[in-house]
C-alpha cells in the first residue's frame, strides 16, 4: 500500500540519519521540523506512522500525541525520547505506542518500526510489493529480478543497488546518496565502488538490450530511467 512515515525531528543530523535508514528499508519519509507542520501533514498526506522527537517545541505535555490519536485514522506513534522512564511513562500515557531512546541501536529501533506497522496492518504489504518498470520486474519477497521475462542473477549488493535506484525511478541519485543508503557510508571515502557496481548492473540488466535503463547523469550521478520519462 502507499503511504509515508512522518518524522518530526528538530536536530538536522539525526533527522537525516533516521530518514536514510527508513528509506533504505523501503519506506517513504516526510520530515517536519515543528509540530504545526507535522499536524498539517498528518491531516493532508497519506501518513502511516508518526515518529516524533520529545525535544520538539511544544512536546512537553505530549498533547501532540493525543491530537494525533484522536484523529479519524488511528496511527502508530513512536516517541524518540531523551529523559528516561518518567518521560517514557508520560508519552505512553498520552497514547504513544512506543518510546525509544535516542541512543538506541539503529537495528533495534528499525525493528520496532517494522513491528508497529505490522500490528497496525501497514508496512510489509508496501515494502514487499512487486516493482514493475517497463519490462523490468523486481520482487522484494523473493529478491527475484526479471527483464523481458528472463531472470537476472544478482549478488546481494547488486540487488540492493538496483532496488535503491528503482525506488527513485527517473530521479538522479548521487554517488554520495548511493554510498549512504546502499553501503551505509556517512562520508565520502573516495572509493569508486559505486561506479564499479553500476558497471556490473549494466552488464546484467542492460547488455544486449536495445533500451538501456541505467543512465549516467554527467556530473550528478546515476538514474534508472523508464520509457515513460523519455524526452
Amino acid at each position: 500500500m502507499d503511504g509515508s512515515i512522518l518524522l518530526a525531528v528538530t536536530e538536522v543530523d539525526s533527522a537525516s540519519r533516521i530518514k536514510a535508514k527508513l528509506e533504505s528499508s523501503g519506506y517513504s519519509v516526510h520530515i517536519a521540523d515543528h509540530l504545526s507542520l507535522a499536524l498539517t501533514l498528518v491531516q493532508q498526506m497519506n501518513i502511516i506512522m508518526v515518529i516524533v522527537d520529545s525535544k520538539l517545541s511544544g512536546m512537553q505535555d505530549f498533547d501532540f500525541v493525543r491530537r494525533v490519536q484522536k484523529g479519524e485514522q488511528r496511527l502508530p506513534v513512536m516517541v524518540l525520547g531523551h529523559d528516561g522512564s518518567e518521560e517514557a511513562a508520560a508519552a505512553l500515557e498520552a497514547g504513544a505506542n512506543d518510546y525509544i531512546s535516542d541512543t538506541m541501536d539503529d537495528r533495534e529501533w528499525l525493528a520496532r518500526v517494522n513491528n508497529l506497522l505490522v500490528l497496525f496492518n501497514y508496512g510489509n504489504e508496501q515494502r514487499n510489493q512487486k516493482i514493475e518498470l517497463d519490462d523490468l520486474m523486481i520482487d522484494p519477497l523473493s529478491r527475484q529480478v526479471v527483464r523481458e521475462d528472463k531472470p537476472i542473477d544478482l549478488t546481494q549488493r547488486e540487488y540492493d543497488l538496483l532496488l535503491y535506484l528503482s525506488k527513485r525511478v527517473n530521479q538522479v541519485c548521487s554517488r554520495e546518496d548511493i554510498l549512504s543508503h546502499v553501503w551505509d557510508y556517512d562520508f565520502d571515502t573516495g572509493t569508486n565502488v559505486v561506479d564499479v557496481y553500476i558497471l556490473h548492473l549494466r552488464e546484467k540488466v542492460d547488455k544486449g538490450r536495445k533500451r538501456k535503463m541505467i543512465r549516467t547523469i554527467r556530473g550528478a550521478g546515476y538514474m534508472l530511467k523508464t520509457s515513460a520519462d523519455e524526452t
